[in-house]
């Protein structure tokens, strides 16, 4: 009986560490990575947005994928282009510093509602990478008078086959999940994030510099990796649900993508795009893997200047 609760108390003890390890995490990583810009509330979410550049100028808004947040189109697009746009970037609903809804903040919907608010009835033209492309697409579905044209890159937008990776479904999970992204996340994701990261980059090399410029030490928060884990798990039945609407997408597209991708198949999401949006054309960029905007930022600039051109009244003679 002792030798029993003597083990009872060691696992509680080894809990209770975990745990408080965990918020040591939280508090080093946000020191490390403070946010960069203002509060927006938007239903019951409070969301964090970045923005620079000429009030009047064009507006550009920046919608980053699973796994990370608003640093990861910032650095590579967004100073570049803040000389002359207004370059508006959010933090999906539950990463960086933006609050997750306490109800269906999964649904790509939601997400959209959300992007809207930040909009605030102001349209743009949206650059999204990855997960954030399926937002993006869902925000020219609902609210089309918002978007002045769409920058898709390495977009994850249809049903798929097979299931998502263990520890994904795990992390979303109802009951298990909070238990394990409190405990094992932040103590073994910073140490294993090299591998997932050098898959975003395959076949090119990971940037010496991407950890720190994207702040990818955020996503091993708790909140921040259940919140990504309950987005991806969710993709199966949301991409089935709003895939068969994108012929109903007039807005000029230019998708991004690649020959190789090992994070989501160029062939299913991005040619399937192409194929199903009215007005979209299709830009291969060799070798950029998951990351073009990283590799190949000089394409995505180009193609926001050229969905602009097309956006753009024709002046009458």
């Amino acid at each position: 009986m002792l030798a029993a609760l003597a083990a009872l108390a060691a696992v509680g003890l080894a809990v209770f560490a975990l745990f408080e390890n965990a918020k040591t995490y939280v508090r080093r990583a946000e020191a490390r990575w403070p946010a960069q810009g203002r509060f927006v509330d938007a239903d019951d979410a409070k969301l964090h947005v970045r923005e620079a550049g000429p009030e009047n100028a064009q507006r550009v808004l920046l919608i980053h994928g699973a796994s990370a947040n608003l640093r990861e189109l910032w650095g590579p697009i967004g100073d570049k282009l803040k000389d002359d746009h207004r370059v508006i970037a959010m933090d999906r609903p539950g990463y960086g510093y933006s609050a997750r809804p306490a109800r269906e903040a999964q649904k790509l919907s939601v997400q959209a509602r959300l992007a809207a608010r930040v909009l605030d009835g102001k349209p743009a033209l949206v650059v999204a990478h990855s997960l954030g492309c399926a937002v993006a697409l869902r925000l020219a579905l609902d609210f089309p008078e918002l978007v002045e044209g769409l920058v898709l890159i390495s977009p994850a937008s249809h049903p798929y086959p097979g299931d998502n990776a263990w520890w994904a479904r795990l992390a979303a999970a109802r009951l298990a999940g909070p238990a394990f992204c409190w405990t094992l996340i932040p103590l073994v994701g910073p140490a294993m994030s090299t591998g997932g990261v050098a898959n975003n980059f395959y076949p090119a090399p990971t940037p010496a510099n991407y950890y720190e410029d994207a702040g990818v030490g955020l996503f091993f928060r708790p909140r921040t990796f259940r919140a990504s884990a309950q987005d991806v798990v969710a993709t199966q039945a949301e991409f089935a649900a709003q895939a068969p609407f994108y012929p109903e997408i007039l807005a000029h597209t230019i998708i991004i993508t690649t020959d190789k991708d090992k994070v989501v198949s160029p062939q299913r999401h991005a040619r399937g795009l192409a194929r199903d949006l009215p007005a979209a054309e299709l830009v291969i960029a060799p070798g950029a893997g998951h990351m073009p905007h990283r590799l190949r930022p000089d394409l995505v600039l180009a193609a926001i200047r050229r969905v602009q051109a097309m956006e753009a009244p024709v002046a009458e003679s």
